[in-house]
């Protein structure tokens, strides 16, 4: 297992009491908890009962898409590939480990896309739903983004930390989409995902309806716009920016102040101060992506 691996699931494990490591058998330490089964059809209580939180298993899938997903093509637009969806979800419901590194980001984008998909009523409710859409009228982008922060902070914790940790993998990738030309801008994560957040746009029925169709170009919009917003409006706080840097390591900048890890100090005042502090942490993290890298090799820093 990769050295970055063995760091998600120790992570994984100190965040949800749980050990998620996925060592081969000969290898790995005794377990002393059973892994948090991530159940598809229930609410999302339900799925977070376990410490009011995400289940680790769960956990783990968002961070390698985090993780590895920005340099891929068409990821959560290409399909994954059945059979490794099925044996997945299977594992995720019956509580077993999971060695993520054993399956594509499109299988596990196409298993967390039928995840959220299987949450009755969606991740944001009928009522977020019909709140979404009101606020996508509204033509003052100052209140558009005081009600979507409202929304949000209205929902459960546990809503808001998966929420955030999507819709920052989201922005990674479509920030990264031009540079390593993978197409998946915002707008193209926008088609992909939202039959997956909003369930209003899904016909009960075989037959799409026009009424359908409008819907979804709606939904399609209202995703590219959080997912654009995501950094430069404050619409899911503070403190839920900040449990996205610590579980995600990375740096962020959200209304020109930047956000980091805990294990960091508080960044200082001052926007020429902040950027030397920037600078300074990320010169850090490819130096330590260095350093793993050629012990992964084999080779000598």
């Amino acid at each position: 297992m990769s050295s970055w691996a063995e760091r998600v699931h120790r992570r994984a494990a100190d965040l949800g009491n749980v050990v998620t490591s996925c060592g081969h058998p000969a290898t790995a330490p005794a377990y002393p908890y059973r892994l948090e089964k991530v159940k598809f059809g229930v609410s999302l209580e339900e799925v977070c009962k376990h410490n009011n939180n995400i289940p680790a298993p769960l956990l783990v899938l968002i961070l390698k898409l985090n993780k590895e997903s920005p340099n891929r093509r068409d990821v959560f637009r290409a399909p994954g590939h059945q059979g490794a969806m099925k044996k997945l979800i299977h594992f995720l419901q019956a509580g077993r480990l999971v060695n993520v590194d054993n399956y594509s980001v499109f299988t596990i984008a196409s298993v967390l896309k039928k995840f959220l998909r299987k949450i009755p009523n969606g991740i944001f409710g009928r009522n977020g739903e019909m709140e979404l859409f009101a606020i996508n009228e509204l033509q003052n982008e100052a209140e558009q983004t005081e009600r979507l922060h409202r929304l949000f902070s209205s929902l459960p914790k546990y809503t808001q930390h998966l929420l955030v940790l999507l819709f920052g993998t989201f922005r990674v990738i479509a920030s990264n989409a031009a540079h390593a030309s993978t197409g998946m801008t915002s707008e193209a994560l926008g088609v992909s995902v939202a039959p997956s957040f909003f369930q209003s746009c899904v016909s009960d029925g075989k037959t799409a309806r026009m009424e359908d169709v409008l819907k979804f170009k709606v939904a399609t919009k209202i995703m590219q716009n959080i997912i654009d917003k995501f950094a430069t409006h404050d619409i899911f706080g503070r403190e839920n920016y900040e449990y996205y840097a610590r579980v995600t390591g990375r740096i962020l900048k959200v209304q020109d102040e930047w956000i980091c890890s805990f294990q960091y100090p508080p960044p200082p005042r001052g926007k020429l101060a902040q950027q030397k502090y920037a600078l300074q942490h990320s010169l850090e993290a490819e130096k330590t992506w260095l350093q793993c890298q050629c012990e992964r090799w084999g080779l000598r820093p």
